[in-house]
């Protein structure tokens, strides 16, 4: 669609169902936490994954996000990633939406899920896809740790929401 010049570069939207949907822009607090765990997870990850920040994720249907913060296997350069070990949302005003992509995040097998919540203070980590759903979700606050499901140190909550 960039290519067209039905888009631009620096739109923010992802293709949902069929359908463009605008998404707000970024406040510093959200940045904040991004750069935050984009940084821990370049660190703890080495040669053997790959993190990605903003950046597409195809979904199943041919649809696609534009998760915050992704953890992938390494793939080639010349493909889009479909699957991924970790994705990440933060939400400040998307919080329901972000849960709504919950659903697709299982059916495409993430089998790590976050929902970084920075208003309430809160990180949802959803696990276990089946079908459609999460057979687990937990909710962690600043004095938890989250243990990854890939060889990397755990995320402290309370330095992740830091303000």
């Amino acid at each position: 669609m960039v290519a067209a010049g039905i888009l631009d570069e620096d739109d923010r939207v992802e293709l949902i169902d069929g359908m463009l949907v605008e998404m707000s822009p970024a406040g510093p607090r959200h940045s904040a936490v991004v750069e935050w765990l984009s940084a821990h997870l370049v660190k703890a990850s080495g040669d053997g994954y790959r993190v990605r920040a903003q950046d597409t994720l195809l979904t199943p249907g041919g649809g696609f996000f534009q998760p915050d913060v992704f953890v992938i296997e390494p793939i080639s350069r010349d493909r889009l990633p479909d699957r991924a070990l970790l994705v990440v949302e933060v939400a400040y005003t998307s919080r329901r939406h972000d849960h709504w992509k919950a659903g697709t995040y299982a059916i495409a097998g993430v089998r790590d899920y976050w929902i970084v919540d920075v208003a309430r203070d809160e990180v949802l980590v959803h696990r276990k896809p089946r079908g459609g759903t999460y057979e687990s979700v937990e909710r962690f606050i600043p004095g938890d740790t989250i243990g990854l499901l890939f060889d990397a140190p755990p995320v402290d909550v309370a330095a992740l929401l830091a303000r």
